[in-house]
């Protein structure tokens, strides 16, 4: 089976970066919650007992944060002060899910999978420092509707919860680094054809 889906997530997430200062306790931290919505493209296949093995993957880039502050610091004794603002953005990329999806009762689903996504960070910071991109996994547990259409076409209704593991990064000219962590709820709609 081949298919497309259109799926919207809302992310919510959270994170501390450590400003290395010989005693890692200078931590800025802050959270933020984005809604996004995405296409993607699945292949799956149909076992004899009803059970489906399909893989996921989403082509384009979702962005979960994006937000800026400006600081301002102390530069000389005297008490000359500068003002940089900071800006930190981070996408998700080839966002890929290997799921199996269970039937349970009257079309009714459940649905586990295992994920994969790179993490790009795409950061404007005053200092001039960049942190670099991460690959994190997540699992994914779903409940959902499967009904045919035509003998060969089906749609499916999805909701879901996906927890991601933790975000590290590290700064590219400073000890700095970046802990996040990342989860999900998703509504999703689906169309297979059968060959």
């Amino acid at each position: 089976n081949v298919g497309i889906s259109v799926t919207g997530y809302s992310f919510s997430g959270d994170g501390t970066e450590t400003v290395n200062d010989g005693t890692d306790s200078n931590k800025n931290t802050g959270s933020q919650d984005a809604d996004v919505t995405v296409g993607s493209i699945f292949f799956e296949g149909e076992m004899d007992n009803g059970w489906t093995l399909g893989l996921e993957y989403i082509p384009v880039s979702a962005e979960f944060v994006s937000s800026s502050k400006t600081q301002t610091n102390v530069t000389t004794a005297a008490g000359a002060t500068e003002s940089k603002t900071q800006k930190v953005e981070g996408d998700l990329d080839n966002h890929t899910t290997l799921y199996i999806d269970t039937p349970t009762y009257m079309g009714a689903y459940l649905s586990l999978g295992i994920m994969s996504v790179n993490v790009t960070s795409n950061e404007s910071i005053g200092t001039g420092s960049t942190y670099g991109d991460d690959t994190i996994f997540g699992t994914k547990i779903g409940l959902g509707y499967k009904s045919d259409v035509t003998d060969n076409m089906y749609i499916k209704l999805e909701a879901a919860y996906s927890d991601y593991e933790t975000i590290e990064i590290s700064a590219s000219n400073t000890d700095n680094k970046v802990t996040g962590d990342l989860d999900a709820t998703s509504a999703k709609l689906s169309v297979g054809y059968r060959f």
